[in-house]
C-alpha cells in the first residue's frame, strides 16, 4: 500500500483517509480540518496540497507526496502562487470584506498547477456574514478551487458550511512518538530529555498531544508557567490527604494561585486532570495517564483516596472552574470555598 505523508507524524487515519481521496479522484472540494492549536492542521495542508500535485503520484513504490518533484518541492517551500493562505490579518476575526476578495479571487485561473487551493486559517473565528458570502462560493465553486478550512473547533461554524465540507479532525499523538521526533529534530529536546528526564516526561504530557505544543514549550519561558501550575495541583492534592498543616497549607496555596480567571481556571483543569487519573487508576492500574508522569506515584495516591472522595472532589473543582471562567465570581472567595472544601478530606 502506497505510504501516505511520511512527513506528518501520527494521524494515521487521517493520512489514509486523504491518500484514497486523492488517489481514487474522490476528494471533495472542501473540507474543515478540526484540531487544537499546534496539532498539525497546517502540515497536513501542505502536504496534502504536494500530494494533490505530485508528478510521481501513479508510481506506488513512491510515497505520496513524494517531496522531490518540482512541484512537490515549490509547495513545501511555500513556493507555490496557487496555494493561498488566508488569516485573520492580527484582527480578533475575519470579516466578509476577506471573503469577498476571496471570492472576487477564485475566478483567476492557476498559475502553474491544475488547481488553486484556499487554506483559510482560524476559520472558526469567521464571522456568519463571512460565513454566508463563503457559503456562496463553496456551493458553486470553479472546478479547479479547492478549500481547506482550518479550525480549532467546529461549534461556530454554521451547519450549511458543515454540510458542504467534510470534517476531518486532527489525532492527538503519542507522548513516545512526539519524543522520539522532536529529539530527532531538535537539540534543546534532546538537551531537556538527557538533563531533566522528569521535567521533560512533564513536557511530554503537557502538550496535550500537539508536536507544535511541545516545541513551543521547548522554551524555558513559556514551560515555567505549565510547569508552575503542575506543580500547584500536585500540593493541592497533597494538602487535601495530609492532616499535616492542611489550614496553613491551603491558605498558601490560595495565595500561590494569583487572581487572574483564565489562569486558575487552567488550574482547575488540571487539578480535574489529576483527579481523572485516580479515578481511573483505581478502575484499571495501566490506565493511560493524563497528569501523572511516574505511575506508582498515581497509584499511591489513588490507593489512599476513597472513589467517593475523588468524585466530590472533581465535582467541587468543575464547580469552582465553572464560577471563575462562566459566571465572573470572585476568584480568591470562589478558591478558598474550594480549599475548605476540600480541606475537609480524609484518607
Amino acid at each position: 500500500m502506497k505510504i501516505s505523508m511520511p512527513k506528518i507524524v501520527g494521524n494515521e487515519r487521517l493520512r489514509r483517509r486523504l491518500r484514497d481521496d486523492v488517489l481514487g479522484g474522490t476528494l471533495s472540494h472542501a473540507y474543515i480540518l478540526e484540531g487544537p492549536a499546534g496539532s498539525g492542521k497546517h502540515t497536513v495542508s501542505w502536504h496534502l496540497a504536494a500530494a494533490l500535485a505530485c508528478e510521481r503520484k501513479a508510481e506506488e513504490e513512491i510515497p505520496l507526496p513524494c517531496g522531490n518533484c518540482p512541484a512537490c518541492k515549490k509547495i513545501l517551500e511555500g513556493k507555490s502562487p496557487d496555494i493561498i493562505t488566508i488569516g485573520r490579518e492580527d484582527k480578533a476575526t475575519i470579516g466578509v470584506e476577506t471573503v469577498r476578495r476571496l471570492r472576487e479571487d477564485v475566478h483567476t485561473l492557476p498559475n502553474d498547477l491544475e488547481f488553486k487551493l484556499y487554506i483559510i486559517e482560524d476559520a472558526h473565528t469567521l464571522t456568519v456574514q463571512a460565513q454566508n458570502a463563503l457559503l456562496l462560493t463553496l456551493e458553486e465553486p470553479p472546478s479547479f478551487v479547492r478549500f481547506l478550512l482550518l479550525c480549532e473547533n467546529t461549534q461556530t461554524i454554521l451547519e450549511t458550511i458543515k454540510s458542504r465540507a467534510p470534517i476531518l479532525r486532527t489525532e492527538a499523538i503519542d507522548p513516545a512518538q512526539i519524543d522520539e521526533h522532536l529529539c530527532s529534530i531538535e537539540l534543546s529536546a534532546r538537551s531537556l530529555r538527557d538533563s531533566s528526564p522528569g521535567e521533560w516526561r512533564e513536557l511530554l504530557l503537557s502538550c496535550d498531544g500537539c508536536i507544535g505544543r511541545a516545541k513551543l514549550l521547548l522554551d524555558p519561558k513559556v514551560r515555567k508557567p505549565i510547569m508552575t501550575r503542575r506543580q500547584l495541583a500536585r500540593d493541592f492534592l497533597d494538602a487535601c490527604i495530609t492532616s499535616r498543616e492542611r489550614a496553613s497549607r491551603m491558605l498558601a496555596l490560595a495565595s500561590a494561585v494569583g487572581s487572574k480567571r483564565e489562569e486558575v481556571g487552567e488550574l482547575l483543569l488540571t487539578v480535574e486532570t489529576a483527579i481523572r487519573d485516580l479515578m481511573l487508576l483505581k478502575k484499571e492500574e495501566n490506565a493511560p495517564l493524563l497528569f501523572y508522569t511516574d505511575r506508582e506515584e498515581a497509584l499511591a495516591l489513588s490507593d489512599r483516596i476513597a472513589a467517593a472522595t475523588l468524585i466530590r472532589m472533581y465535582e467541587n473543582c468543575e464547580e469552582a472552574r465553572c464560577a471563575v471562567t462562566i459566571r465572573n465570581a470572585n476568584t480568591r472567595l470562589t478558591l478558598m470555598e474550594l480549599f475548605l472544601r476540600s480541606g475537609m478530606v480524609r484518607s
